[in-house]
């Protein structure tokens, strides 16, 4: 290896990190793509399964139980929502602003080895999560509501 390959992998990393920094920021943007169209923010979302179950914790602070829209139509499951602003109304100078407001949107393939049935969602904390039991149910083609609890 020549002494030069050390400092070009250097800069691809630094390269590497500086894209991955301007894409995060760029789809935390607040300015839509196309003007007229509402913005729609993307809240950050882990989906993991254990033994027992898939689990989808999704990190929304600030909500209400009932800010939530959850529908399971085949595999997909869609949360839907909107988090409003708690800044009292009026005219605002924001020093910084990154905290996302408004409506959003995510769609979740689900695994067809769960339980449909047993979906059961919880807002506690500032997440959202959403938990299914494993097992060997046929999916269904029919969209189900899926109602949020609070805790």
């Amino acid at each position: 290896m020549c002494p030069d390959d050390d400092a070009i992998m250097k800069d691809i990393r630094y390269l590497q990190e500086t894209m991955e920094r301007l894409l995060s920021d760029f789809s935390r943007s607040r300015m839509p793509l196309v003007l007229g169209k509402e913005s729609v923010w993307r809240p950050l979302t882990d989906v993991y399964e254990t033994d027992r179950e898939l689990v989808i914790r999704m990190d929304v602070a600030g909500m209400d139980s009932r800010d939530f829209d959850l529908a399971l139509r085949g595999r997909v499951l869609t949360i839907r929502g909107a988090r409003r602003d708690p800044t009292p109304s009026g005219k605002k100078h924001f020093h910084k602003m990154e905290i996302s407001l408004g409506p959003f949107e995510r769609n979740i393939e689900i695994p067809s080895h769960i339980q449909v049935s047993s979906l059961e969602a919880h807002y506690d904390k500032g997440y959202l999560l959403v938990r299914v039991a494993k097992g060997a149910k046929r999916v269904s083609r029919r969209e189900r509501i899926i109602s949020v609890e609070r805790g």
